[in-house]
């Protein structure tokens, strides 16, 4: 085989395959300064963001992790301050499994969350706007969500 068709196969087949049979490693999130991206993959919680301190970090990972019995991956580095308190993080963390969804990125920056989601229907939907914005007091919210059924 040659280079560049051993390259083609590396970059754009393997992943391809890995990610049609679910193996494929979720890359970590690339994250501005201030920022803070809460993403939920099934069962793992992904936090990705820039934190003042390890304290402030490590404050949201374990509020977090005393919400929800799901793998918390922490991608987040050492920075700028978070752009919400941990409180908020948790709240909307809440607002999102409380309804079921196991698809979701939730983008904190500048006072604005913008949030995607995969819900069942227009119903669910509505019902996840309207806890996202109670959970987020403060926050501009811009939702995107596709549903499912």
């Amino acid at each position: 085989m040659q280079l560049p068709q051993r390259v083609a196969v590396g970059a754009f087949v393997v992943p391809a395959l890995l990610a049609s049979v679910g193996l494929a490693a979720h890359p970590a999130p690339v994250v501005a300064p201030g920022q803070l991206v809460i993403a939920v993959r099934q069962v793992e919680v992904v936090l990705a963001g820039t934190a003042a301190s390890a304290e402030e970090r490590q404050q949201v990972v374990d509020a977090v992790r005393a919400l929800t019995d799901h793998r918390v991956t922490d991608v987040m580095t050492l920075g700028d301050r978070l752009p919400v308190a941990p409180g908020v993080v948790t709240s909307v963390l809440r607002a999102v499994l409380d309804h079921g969804v196991t698809e979701f990125t939730g983008v904190v920056h500048e006072g604005h969350l913008t949030a995607s989601a995969r819900v069942e229907d227009p119903e669910r939907a509505g019902s996840l706007s309207d806890a996202l914005r109670s959970a987020a007091p403060g926050l501009r919210v811009d939702e995107d969500f596709t549903t499912t059924g």
